[in-house]
């Protein structure tokens, strides 16, 4: 399991709680008592409800996210290839980016429309335009962009596909989770697995930068 941060606020909110219950509820269970000598069996199943209902949405976030931070969360790399460049479906690149990658050419996704951009002989100068499709083998997509896969939990994923074989080189999987409804603080800080430090494979940067390598660049 991996439990929400726990805040001050968040305690003295459970703890009134409690507190309110348990008096409403004592109270209940003396009232009945004068008129059932069974109350107390009746009342205590409402104890166990008053205690768990508050906190069972944080234990059912807490248990589905460990579950799936442990099945497939971080980067896996299957393989790594020399390009000269590929087409990045998640946005758009400058030129000036495709100076400092070291690709010849990269294809790339604008608000409105595909754009190449290529380096033109062995100088520093781009050329760029538009295209009508991407004609790249090697194609870096994000399969999977806040996509909810429980409640309250959330997964990004990233891969890098080749187009004629169909093959996934390699990705990288990402889980993130929200507060449970108690949490109260003066902010809501993100919580997501792998943490920073606990993937081996963790680099700066697109999980691109360490499957497809440029061809002028030599490979670890």
């Amino acid at each position: 399991m991996r439990f929400y941060y726990i805040s001050i606020l968040s305690i003295v909110l459970l703890a009134v709680i409690y507190l309110i219950g348990t008096v409403l509820l004592v109270w209940l269970g003396k009232w009945l008592r004068k008129r059932w000598k069974h109350a107390w069996v009746a009342v205590t199943p409402l104890f166990l409800l008053l205690y768990l209902g508050p906190v069972a949405e944080e234990f059912w976030i807490a248990w589905n996210f460990g579950q799936l931070c442990k099945k497939d969360a971080g980067i896996f790399i299957y393989k790594t290839v020399e390009v000269d460049g590929f087409y990045d479906d998640t946005h758009g690149w400058r030129a000036d980016k495709l100076r400092e990658s070291g690709y010849r050419w990269i294809e790339g996704r604008g608000r409105e429309s595909l754009w190449r951009h290529e380096r033109v002989g062995e100088g520093e100068e781009i050329r760029s335009f538009k295209i009508e499709r991407a004609t790249a083998r090697y194609q870096y997509k994000w399969p999977d962009f806040n996509t909810q896969v429980g409640h309250k939990i959330y997964k990004q994923s990233e891969a890098v596909i080749d187009m004629e074989t169909r093959e996934v080189l390699g990705g990288s999987t990402r889980y993130g989770r929200k507060a449970p409804w108690f949490f109260v603080a003066l902010d809501v800080p993100g919580m997501g697995c792998p943490r920073p430090g606990e993937d081996p494979l963790k680099k700066p940067g697109a999980v691109y930068n360490i499957i497809l390598y440029p061809t002028t660049t030599k490979q670890p």
